[in-house]
């Protein structure tokens, strides 16, 4: 865009000016020649070293025509990954993480309900390739980012990703910190919370143990509990009930695997229970003494659709 293209302008000539409406004839005029012009693509150039970005000057216009002028302008990233984007459905920005070798994107989802296509367009400004997809959650997970998952590529060895919410200070549906590791190449999936329908498996499990308020039976704590209780809580409940054994490794980890039923024995003692639908569970149970490490049959977990 050059300055002499633009329709010549006087500053009475921007009579009318109201909310952003520009009715006088030198006004539509100047709007008229931005909007026919080619716009030329902002070009970031992020350094390795000093960080700065670099941006071509913009127009210096009077007050009221700047005014006008931004309302009409959308900056656009194309050309180079920006480090910080947003639209009605999401704000991002990039960062170096402090010096661990990694990237840092903050999220801000502003409208979890927004069509995917707005999220995949800020994901793609700062340079990732991202696809987004609704997930459906749990009642209090709607709204919330998850993942992301690479679905292709490879992540440097011995790295991956972490992520990190922010309740203080969020004035959004969700606000949190994804850590990325410098050098990952690939497409990632990120789903954007929605209520999952009756009996629908979640993208993610939640821990009812963890939130006593809100969990499959009020104020219910299954830890330590024999397996026969809470099989009988649960299935009271109106819960379908699923099993994973876990077993405890010497330096402190642990692992397990699903299960079939007829292998739990009522007395062993469980660890834990998710909801993995509106009406599933999954109890977590502790292997006992003696029961050797992958000695029990293994039967398929219950897995969502979404991730696929």
């Amino acid at each position: 865009m050059k300055i002499a293209d633009l329709a010549r302008v006087r500053d009475e000539d921007l009579d009318g000016d109201v909310a952003g409406q520009a009715s006088g004839a030198g006004a539509r005029a100047l709007m008229e020649s931005i909007m026919e012009t080619e716009r030329e693509p902002v070009r970031n150039k992020i350094g390795s070293g000093s960080g700065r970005v670099m941006l071509r000057r913009g127009l210096a216009l009077g007050p009221v025509a700047a005014a006008l002028a931004a309302a009409l302008v959308v900056w656009s990233p194309f050309g180079g990954p920006a480090t910080q984007y947003a639209n009605a459905a999401v704000s991002l920005r990039t960062a170096d993480d402090g010096g661990t070798g990694g990237d840092v994107v903050e999220v801000e989802i502003n409208d979890p309900g927004a069509d995917a296509g707005k999220f995949t367009e800020a994901f793609r400004a700062i340079g990732l390739d991202v696809e987004v997809r609704e997930a459906p959650v749990a009642p209090e997970d709607v709204g919330k980012l998850i993942g992301p998952e690479l679905i292709e590529g490879s992540y440097p060895k011995g790295t991956g990703i972490t992520i990190s919410t922010r309740e203080e200070g969020c004035r959004s549906a969700w606000c949190g910190k994804v850590s990325i590791p410098v050098g990952v190449k690939g497409r990632f999936l990120v789903g954007i919370g929605r209520p999952a329908a009756p009996g629908e498996l979640y993208a993610t499990p939640v821990q009812i143990d963890v939130d006593p308020g809100g969990g499959v039976i009020r104020k219910y704590d299954p830890r330590d509990k024999p397996v026969a209780r809470v099989r009988a809580d649960l299935e009271a409940a109106g819960m379908k009930v699923g099993y994973v054994v876990m077993w405890d490794n010497p330096d402190g980890t642990g692992g397990g695997y699903a299960v079939d039923p007829a292998n739990v024995k009522d007395e062993w003692l469980v660890e834990h229970v998710e909801r993995i639908a509106s009406d599933a569970v999954t109890v977590f149970v502790a292997a006992p003494a003696g029961l050797p490490k992958d000695s029990l049959p293994m039967i398929q977990h219950p897995s969502p659709d979404w991730w696929h």
